[in-house]
């Protein structure tokens, strides 16, 4: 008994819902769940928008017409585009298959991430990336003991291409090679990988041991300091 009457206030409440959106000419008994705020369809003084807050499926055309005014219902549209390339990791012998690279993506000129990937690479340090983009924007890397590189205007409309060198020697991972790096170096010189004290960001050659060529990678890049 609960059931049904359960069952018909739905049914009462759907049928009033229905009513409510119709009347005179008009009937506006479809609807969708609107997401967006874009404005589609203009006549006199009055603007109209709908959208759906769902992406990558193409909008519609005018659907439903009715005096001076069309009422377009459709989607939000987001171009896509593939960004691809090589980061070179630069004093580095290991596989760069294993380094994550953090890539900001950045409205040019500015500092603020828009958005904000991880790269896999390949063997061979190359990446490829698809993501929601359409415009010019200043891309910026950084991996753990490598100094960030931002390349700045690059163009990527449908695909584009941005290559990466990134300079060892970070071991704390501040963006500047300094005596603050000379310092996680030695706490871990002589260790190797599983031993206690062992420093994967001071391994800045990757052969899994603290020695000599990483004190000689991290003098080669002393005082530098990476992009913003």
């Amino acid at each position: 008994m609960k059931r049904t009457i359960v069952i018909m206030t739905l049914t009462v409440l759907a049928l009033a819902s229905a009513l409510a959106q119709s009347g005179g000419s008009y009937d506006l008994s479809w609807g969708v769940i609107a997401g967006g705020g874009a404005t589609f369809s203009t006549g006199g003084n009055f603007s109209l928008g709908s959208t759906v807050g769902q992406p990558v499926a193409f909008g519609a055309s005018p659907l439903h017409t009715g005096g001076a005014l069309d009422l377009t219902d459709g989607f939000w549209y987001v171009r896509y585009a593939t960004l691809s390339g090589v980061v070179n990791l630069l004093d580095f012998g290991g596989n760069p298959a294993s380094v994550p690279v953090e890539l900001q993506i950045r409205a040019s000129g500015s500092l603020v991430p828009l958005q904000v990937h991880v790269l896999s690479l390949n063997a061979s340090g190359g990446y490829t990336l698809v993501a929601p983009l359409d415009g010019v924007y200043d891309l910026s890397a950084k991996a753990s003991h490598w100094l960030r590189q931002t390349l700045g205007g690059v163009s990527v409309v449908g695909s584009g291409v941005a290559n990466f060198s990134l300079r060892n020697g970070d071991v704390d991972g501040d963006n500047e090679v300094s005596l603050a790096d000379f310092g996680a170096l030695v706490a871990s010189f002589g260790t190797v990988a599983g031993e206690a004290g062992w420093n994967p960001n001071a391994d800045l050659d990757g052969d899994e041991e603290v020695s000599l060529a990483d004190f000689g990678i991290l003098v080669a890049n002393f005082g530098a300091v990476g992009d913003e």
